[in-house]
């Protein structure tokens, strides 16, 4: 049971499609299914069920999954912990989101390191749904995230409330329905999940941060869509609404802000008035060896990178 393909298999219960996952590995579909077939061959269990559609992940399937996490952590960990020790330098480990990281970490890192140059500073920025059991284990010593609060020994502090948009292609079929001055970033329309039925849906996958608070909303709002797309990257997902691919659940005004050029083709539309809102949240141990740089990248979270994202911000 070796980590060096473990993706091939995160891929395929992501996807739930033998093609698309090969797409995503650009391997060809007959190599990654000789590839299932050795791997399932060699365990003696089946981790799939590839009889149906979508492909199924079967009991054993789920626990493979699961503990490789585990080992892939650990590790990481080790390998982590080696250079430590391979070197005299501090290191500031960070955990953040993938697309909170692509939007954060240009502005935060440069910061830091102008107050602590003589610090490495190491960031995972993806597949950390547990962000929070990293600062249990010692793997990170700080993160950022919609995080769960359920640990007794992290401390938690809101740092952000990002409010939740509808975002709707103008060329879809709802998004026809609004005028060019209506549904915009500063003056978002009101939508029920009953005006979305037979829309395209552009959802994270469950590596992503997002995918459990979708899914909360979608129940919500009693929406259920008929089709879906999948993806891990927001960024990728803004990208294809605003090409008519789908409508999208998200913090829209962290992407206008990167993206304005697409506003023209989007409908910013909420469910509700106040919108919902994502609380973002920073997570510590005050344990931590390292707990006075962690104070030190909070405060620059505080004065430096929110006043910065957050100009212009709609007023709700």
């Amino acid at each position: 049971m070796t980590l060096d393909k473990f993706d091939y298999v995160l891929a395929v219960a992501e996807e739930r499609n033998l093609r698309k996952a090969a797409a995503r590995l650009y391997i060809s579909q007959p190599g990654l299914t000789a590839y299932l077939n050795k791997l399932e061959g060699n365990l003696g269990v089946k981790l799939f069920n590839r009889n149906t559609k979508p492909i199924q992940i079967t009991e054993a399937g789920a626990l493979y999954i699961t503990r490789m996490k585990e080992i892939q952590k650990s590790e990481t960990m080790l390998r982590m912990t080696l250079q430590d020790m391979g070197t005299t330098r501090r290191t500031l480990r960070i955990g953040m989101g993938m697309t909170r990281g692509m939007q954060w970490l240009p502005i935060l890192v440069p910061t830091f390191q102008k107050l602590h140059p003589d610090i490495s500073i190491h960031v995972q920025d993806g597949g950390l749904k547990d962000m929070d059991g990293g600062i249990i284990d010692g793997s990170l010593d700080v993160a950022f995230g919609a995080l769960t609060s359920t640990y007794q020994d992290i401390t938690y502090e809101d740092i952000r409330r990002e409010f939740v948009y509808c975002v709707v292609p103008r060329a879809s079929a709802c998004g026809q329905k609004f005028a060019v001055h209506e549904a915009t970033i500063y003056h978002p329309a009101s939508i029920t999940g009953q005006q979305l039925e037979g829309e395209t849906f552009l959802l994270p996958s469950p590596t992503n941060g997002f995918y459990e608070f979708t899914n909360k909303m979608l129940t919500q709002q009693e929406i259920y869509p008929s089709n879906t797309v999948m993806l891990g990257n927001l960024d990728t997902a803004y990208h294809m609404a605003a090409k008519g691919g789908g409508v999208l659940l998200i913090n829209a005004f962290d992407y206008h802000r990167i993206y304005p050029h697409l506003d023209s083709r989007l409908a910013f539309c909420i469910f509700s008035n106040p919108p919902v809102c994502r609380l973002s949240k920073v997570a510590y141990k005050e344990s931590c060896a390292n707990i006075d740089l962690v104070h030190d990248l909070i405060q620059i979270v505080r004065q430096e990178l929110l006043p910065v994202i957050d100009a212009g911000a709609p007023a709700f």
